[in-house]
């Protein structure tokens, strides 16, 4: 009897597996845990790999994944939670404010970072990058093809924001009064600072965290 079900289990598991692993689209609505009011930007990723979306301003998200996936979701300022999606159904998402308890309080004349360290894992991953020694040629072309997809992937929402949509150049440049070679001063002063966190982030994000550095960073115009 027992080398019967031995030898259908394998069988009987193999639907589920099957079911576990197909793509689907999981959609949920996430809002702060005591107010229940819907929380815009949220990240929301899908946890040891790159695909990602956010939250729109009703606190709305709709992400692609499978049933094995587990999805993280965070914010600054509230804790980050890990959903598993293996009995998903379309459910409220309640994230609770962090408490932050401070021994000095310290005044400083820079603005903080609200995306510091939040990437800091992707980055280390895309930093251990290495191709083993021991593949061959067209091995190891094809896993630095599958990078640069990866790269280019990430990158896409800076490229459609910055680069190819000529109003955020035209309406930073008439902003902050700048000239052409100033803004590209600026904005190459800005990829250098957030190189780590730029790709990562929606375009109202990205639009954000322009307006705040050219506001930071941009010379005042001199006084006729």
């Amino acid at each position: 009897m027992l080398r019967r079900l031995s030898f259908l289990l394998p069988f009987l598991l193999c639907p589920l597996a099957t079911a576990l692993a197909q793509q689907e689209t999981f959609k949920g609505v996430v809002v702060d845990s005591a107010s229940f009011a819907a929380l815009p930007f949220v990240n929301v990723r899908v946890k040891n790999s790159m695909r990602g979306t956010s939250t729109d301003m009703q606190g709305n998200f709709a992400i692609t994944a499978t049933r094995r996936d587990t999805l993280v979701l965070s914010v600054v300022g509230y804790q980050s939670v890990e959903q598993p999606l293996w009995d998903w159904e379309p459910s409220v998402i309640r994230l609770r404010e962090k408490s932050i308890l401070l021994n000095t309080v310290t005044v400083q004349s820079r603005r903080m970072d609200p995306y510091e360290g939040l990437f800091d894992e992707q980055n280390e991953k895309i930093d251990r990058r290495r191709v083993p020694f021991y593949l061959s040629r067209e091995k190891k072309q094809k896993r630095r093809l599958v990078w640069l997809k990866e790269d280019n992937a990430r990158a896409q929402t800076y490229v459609d924001v910055v680069i190819n949509n000529p109003e955020t150049k035209s309406g930073l440049i008439q902003k902050y009064g700048l000239t052409e070679t100033a803004y590209y001063d600026l904005l190459a002063e800005f990829n250098t600072r957030n190189v780590k966190v730029m790709y990562y982030l929606t375009a109202p994000e990205l639009i954000s965290l322009l307006n705040n550095f050219f506001e930071s960073n941009a010379p005042v115009p001199a006084q006729k």
